[in-house]
């Protein structure tokens, strides 16, 4: 981890904490889960817990998105703000949260995946270069654009696509300077369940086998 840590600050050398926003997705209707995913309990703590513990350390402010119980998630001392444009799945969220940053350079986590790490967002920070979506790939180049890096300058593309109702991420990345980034076994940081999503009651109760 010392490592990672050294090469994160080698690269990135004008890249501080206070210039980077966190930003967590809470809020669809979890429909699956049945109840608010982001309140739900997870080994004895909310999901949303995680996500704010995952990007806290890189993170000199943060966001919640929430369209749902927003007084239950002011209760976490962030700001909480619903989708701009409801119905139109994570763009949503993430056009919202970009609006509302007021720093260059954004992490955005989905609350539904506890198992990723701080340092799967040290890594990616490491490439962000002059691209404006830096996202992990894994198990043979799937994407997971919910656990990202997006700079505030996508927010131009972004609309457009949304004003064209073309709201699926994989097709907005082709905008866009876009890269992304191999994780694999190599790295300290890797597990098989990194990404791991909890969607459903079911999921909740098999991953809590899981060490995190």
């Amino acid at each position: 981890m010392k490592t990672i840590n050294l090469l994160f600050l080698l690269k990135n050398m004008t890249i501080n904490r206070e210039e980077i926003t966190g930003i967590i997705l809470a809020g669809g209707r979890s429909s699956r889960l049945g109840k608010d995913k982001g309140l739900c309990a997870f080994k004895g703590k909310s999901l949303v817990s995680y996500a704010i513990e995952i990007l806290k350390p890189l993170c000199g402010n943060m966001i919640i998105s929430a369209n749902y119980f927003p007084e239950k998630y002011a209760a976490f001392g962030l700001p909480v703000v619903p989708d701009e444009i409801q119905g139109i799945g994570p763009m949503g969220g993430i056009l919202t949260c970009l609006k509302q940053s007021k720093t260059q350079h954004n992490l955005v986590l989905s609350c539904d995946t506890p198992f990723v790490n701080t340092d799967v967002f040290r890594h990616l920070l490491n490439e962000v270069e002059n691209f404006q979506v830096v996202c992990p790939a894994h198990e043979t180049f799937l994407l997971e654009p919910l656990s990202a890096y997006y700079n505030t300058n996508v927010l131009g593309d972004l609309e457009e696509a949304i004003r064209k109702k073309e709201y699926k991420m994989m097709r907005f990345f082709k905008r866009i300077r876009f890269k992304s980034v191999s994780i694999h076994e190599q790295l300290p940081f890797f597990s098989d369940y990194l990404f791991l999503n909890l969607n459903t009651p079911g999921d909740l109760e098999k991953a809590e086998g899981l060490t995190l």
